[in-house]
C-alpha cells in the first residue's frame, strides 16, 4: 500500500507491502515498531534512533513524536488516486468522484461549506476499507451528491468544490 504522508512542511512518500518492508520516497528503511497503547502510543525504532510517538487527534491529525507536538497527514493510494484524479474545470470547479464502488459511511460537510484543501469531504467504505475522500483546493461545496448509508459507483460525482482565493 501506498500512502503520501506530510508532517509539517514535509511530504513523503510510503510504501509498504505485505510483509512489512517499507520504503520512504524510494529508499528502504528498516523500521521496528512497537505499540504501546493501542492505537494511540507507539515507540519506533529507525537508523538506530527510537522515538516515542503518541496520537493527541485524529481529525485534524495531531501528534506527539518525542515530545513535540506536530501536525501530520497521511492519505492511502486509492483515496490520493480519487483526490488527484478529481475533474477540473475552466471555471475553477473540481468534482470529487468515488474511487470505487463502495458504501458511504460518512459525509463530513453541507453544501456551502467553506474547505481547506485536504479537508475531509466524505468517507467511502470499499473492500472492508474506510478511504477518506479529500477536497483537492481551498473553496466551497457548490454540490454534495452524497449522503451517508448511501451505496455508490465507481466514478460517481460525489460532491463538486469551487476554487477560491
Amino acid at each position: 500500500m501506498r500512502y503520501e504522508v506530510r508532517v509539517e512542511d514535509r511530504v513523503l512518500r510510503v510504501d509498504i507491502d505485505a510483509t512489512g518492508r517499507s520504503l520512504v520516497d524510494g529508499e528502504a528503511v528498516a523500521a521496528q515498531i512497537d505499540e504501546i497503547a493501542r492505537g494511540l502510543q507507539w515507540r519506533i525504532g529507525l537508523a538506530g534512533r527510537t522515538h516515542e510517538v503518541t496520537l493527541l487527534t485524529r481529525d485534524p491529525l495531531r501528534l506527539l513524536i518525542d515530545g513535540r507536538e506536530v501536525q501530520a497527514a497521511a492519505i492511502d493510494e486509492r483515496a490520493l488516486a480519487a483526490s488527484r484524479g478529481t475533474r477540473h474545470h475552466a471555471t475553477g470547479r473540481h468534482e470529487v468522484r468515488a474511487p470505487m464502488p463502495g458504501l458511504l459511511r460518512a459525509v463530513h460537510v453541507r453544501e456551502g461549506d467553506i474547505v481547506e484543501r485536504d479537508a475531509p469531504l466524505c468517507t467511502l467504505e470499499a473492500m472492508k476499507m474506510e478511504n477518506e475522500l479529500r477536497s483537492p483546493v481551498h473553496g466551497r461545496v457548490i454540490r454534495l451528491d452524497a449522503e451517508a448509508g448511501a451505496k455508490v459507483e465507481g466514478g460517481a460525482i460525489l460532491a463538486v468544490v469551487a476554487e477560491t482565493e
